[in-house]
């Protein structure tokens, strides 16, 4: 044997694997990053196994003996014993299970498993195999044979004994009417109890225990990261609710579940019943209701015994008193613990800052809690404009009935409509925990990660001391992605008045500025934001040149060129069904232009504007269909149609952009050289470059999004330039923008060569 791993190949493998004694094959690949994090711990083992053989089996080398395997997913884990194989995993295994592995192989009887395998083969033909009495059923539902007496109605009722496929009995149980009800035991494979407890109508209750053993077993016991040295776990259950788990190493002492390392000793002021929470590092003692919501005192203590924090809760919300330990939070260095009351997870009402003997420092009122729905109403979120004596108006009003996180908010607009901050420092100053700048970070950082689409807690979190400027940043992001980028831009200027070093929300006031459609200040955000963060800033202008194109003749820009063989010479449609497309892309095209001005004052028309198309349909917009067709054994959908009304203004644009290409290149294909109707179909010498342009283009696009442009690289297929960058430097992010208006382009050209196809916009033509 050795004691390092040895590379198998089809000149070593039989030889190796028929080997007396035990023997592991992990199956990998060098590609595989699973495999990659597993090969430290398959060598450690190897070498603290010295009478075990660690064989390695390159898959991309081997593939005759993988096929052999049927190895389906890497690293696979094959053992094998005196030649016969005993055991299969796939997956990385911790170094702990796979210890626990070897041990149980070393006791493996190999004639045993050879029985099992050839009990499931029988099981498989629906022959009982040895061990299951004659009058056991297949259930085909929980996979495994079982005897019982039945009710009258054919309920289960009675004691019931249930064996696994290879014939091992793998459970005993009493059935009341088909519901679990008295004490039940089950079996690992070699008739050692894995398990035993007792049921009460159908749910758990009192105490159910696992049972570890060395031998092979598909029994659970070590999941969810518990360590091997846990030989026994007691889980209590109230009813079917856990209200305690405890862990024991072999010798019966208690352990830590996850090391296996001796249970902390209780310090004396901590309660009895409560319990070391190994993920968090401290005693905690959790009171839930009969849902399992905290319900009651919960507290939470340090390993030596001091508090950390305790709240009252009613049905899993903070709703009652809270008190913690903040020493090193506030800016008082004397405080050493905060404490007041919470309602449904809102701070509110009178809270006090208290040194260590317990003597208040300073108390804010934090006013009345105003949970989700009332904020979610609240003027201070409304895309509507208004002046900063009316937001200040709206301040005091909320002021006068308590409501100090909608006067906060409202007096953040007020600042950015008249980049005066001194009304909402004060506020700041006066209704919220001063925290040093370190605490008031950490704390807005968390929140604002979890808060999510919520709108309460990052105010609540503003009223606690948290960040003011991160907390407004965060409203800003929120509200942008919700439709309303006026709001969030009064938001995201307030929290630059706040915190006018944090260049970085240049980034983030540039994409709601293009969400408003102001391009030329996005593009003075990110000239601002490039001596800090030069890759955000171009970032920022290669997104504003996406979304702002010019709407010019796009065609004249480039020759079209593709290396693809089999290109099409002409169309394949006439011209009346050709002008009847045009027409179609052109009612596209005005109604999404239509959409976009009323985004703006009458009579104002953003540079960037696509343009009037109206001389394309003389008639006025034409009908868009929506339909299903049957053509060649197959269904074909079509929808012309745009959801116009659920798109923000870059959907709107992007969408634009699309159709503003296909429909010009379309002219083009025609041979006209500006945007015109075309009277007749006269086909540039290069059209079918144009036609294989527009897939290759596509393809690279969806290549660069899905691999990062390997396809590409492996097949050397060449570039092109997106908005002045190459598509393999294009930020993944903006990908999306190329890819539809390459979309769009190859669609038109499917039709455009078939006289069968019907429209540019049918499914068929929008794959690959």
């Amino acid at each position: 044997m050795s004691e390092h791993t040895v590379d198998l190949t089809a000149e070593n493998f039989e030889q190796t694997t028929g080997n007396p004694g035990v023997v592991l094959v992990d199956f990998w690949a060098e590609w595989c990053g699973p495999c990659r994090a597993f090969a430290p711990i398959y060598d450690a083992v190897a070498a603290g196994n010295p009478d075990v053989l660690f064989g390695k089996v390159d898959t991309e080398a081997e593939h005759d003996i993988a096929g052999r395997f049927d190895i389906q997913s890497i690293p696979t884990l094959i053992a094998f014993k005196n030649g016969v194989v005993v055991h299969r995993s796939a997956g990385a295994l911790p170094r702990g299970r796979l210890e626990a592995l070897v041990r149980s192989l070393r006791t493996l009887d190999p004639a045993a498993m050879s029985r099992a395998e050839e009990n499931k083969k029988l099981t498989e033909q629906g022959i009982r195999p040895p061990g299951v009495p004659p009058e056991a059923e297949w259930d085909a539902g929980d996979q495994e044979w079982a005897h019982g007496a039945l009710d009258d109605g054919g309920e289960k009722h009675g004691p019931w004994r249930f064996w696994r496929a290879d014939g091992t009995l793998c459970n005993e149980c009493i059935l009341q009417h088909g519901k679990p009800h008295g004490a039940f035991k089950r079996f690992h494979e070699n008739g050692e109890v894995s398990q035993d407890g007792q049921f009460v109508d159908g749910a758990l209750h009192g105490a159910r225990t696992w049972y570890a053993t060395d031998g092979v077993t598909t029994e659970r016991m070590h999941e969810n990261g518990v360590s091997e040295t846990v030989r026994k776990t007691v889980m209590v259950y109230d009813h079917g609710r856990v209200i305690q788990v405890r862990h024991f190493d072999a010798q019966g002492q208690r352990v830590v579940p996850g090391t296996g390392e001796p249970y902390p000793e209780r310090p004396a002021s901590i309660p009895a019943e409560a319990e070391f929470r190994e993920d968090l590092g401290q005693w905690a003692l959790v009171r839930l209701d009969a849902e399992g919501e905290r319900h009651g005192l919960c507290q939470f203590w340090t390993p030596t015994g001091e508090l950390v924090w305790e709240s009252e809760y009613a049905h899993g919300q903070r709703s009652g008193r809270y008190r913690s330990s903040a020493e090193g939070e506030y800016a008082d260095p004397r405080v050493a613990f905060d404490e007041g009351q919470s309602e449904a997870d809102l701070v509110c009402g009178i809270w006090s800052l208290l040194d260590k003997d317990g003597q208040v420092v300073l108390t804010r009122d934090l006013g009345i809690a105003q949970g989700e729905a009332e904020l979610m109403r609240s003027p201070v979120f409304s895309n509507q404009p208004r002046t900063a004596l009316a937001w200040r108006e709206h301040a005091n009003a909320c002021l006068a009935g308590k409501r100090h996180r909608e006067a906060l908010l409202a007096l953040a607009r007020a600042a950015a409509c008249d980049q005066r901050m001194e009304l909402l420092v004060e506020l700041l100053s006066r209704v919220t925990l001063p925290r040093l700048p370190e605490s008031a970070r950490e704390t807005a950082e968390a929140v604002v990660e979890e808060a999510g689409q919520s709108w309460a807690p990052m105010v609540d979190c503003l009223l606690r001391g948290g960040d003011a400027a991160m907390l407004l940043r965060g409203y800003a992001v929120l509200l942008d992605q919700s439709e309303r980028p006026r709001a969030a831009l009064d938001f995201i200027n307030a929290a630059l008045l706040l915190a006018p070093e944090r260049t970085p929300y240049l980034f983030t006031r540039g994409l709601i500025l293009l969400n408003l459609g102001l391009d030329s200040q996005a593009l003075k955000d990110a000239d601002t934001l490039a001596p800090v963060e030069s890759g955000t800033a171009a970032f920022l202008r290669t997104y504003t040149r996406s979304l702002f194109p010019r709407f010019d003749f796009w065609p004249a820009r480039e020759t079209p060129h593709s290396t693809y063989d089999g290109l099409p010479e002409a169309p394949g449609q006439d011209l009346e069904a050709i002008q009847r497309v045009i027409q179609k892309y052109a009612t596209r095209l005005h109604g999404l232009r239509s959409a976009l001005l009323t985004r703006f004052k009458p009579g104002a028309v953003p540079p960037w504007m696509p343009p009037d198309v109206s001389e394309l349909m003389p008639g006025g917009p034409v009908d868009l269909a929506v339909e299903e067709l049957e053509a060649e054994d197959e269904t074909v959908s079509i929808d012309e149609t745009l959801p116009i009304e659920q798109m923000g203004l870059p959907d709107l644009v992007r969408a634009a952009r699309a159709d503003w290409n296909a429909l010009t290149w379309l002219l083009w294909a025609c041979g006209e050289s500006r945007v015109a109707m075309p009277r007749k179909v006269s086909p540039p010498e290069n059209f079918g470059h144009a036609a294989g342009m527009a897939s290759q283009r596509l393809w690279r696009c969806r290549d660069r999004r899905v691999t990062g442009g390997q396809g590409a690289r492996m097949s050397k297929s060449p570039g092109f330039q997106f908005e002045g960058v190459e598509i393999d430097e294009l930020h993944t992010n903006l990908v999306g923008i190329a890819e539809r208006q390459y979309a769009e382009m190859q669609a038109m050209f499917l039709w455009l060569i078939n006289a069968s196809n019907v429209s540019p916009w049918q499914d068929n033509l929008r794959g690959s």
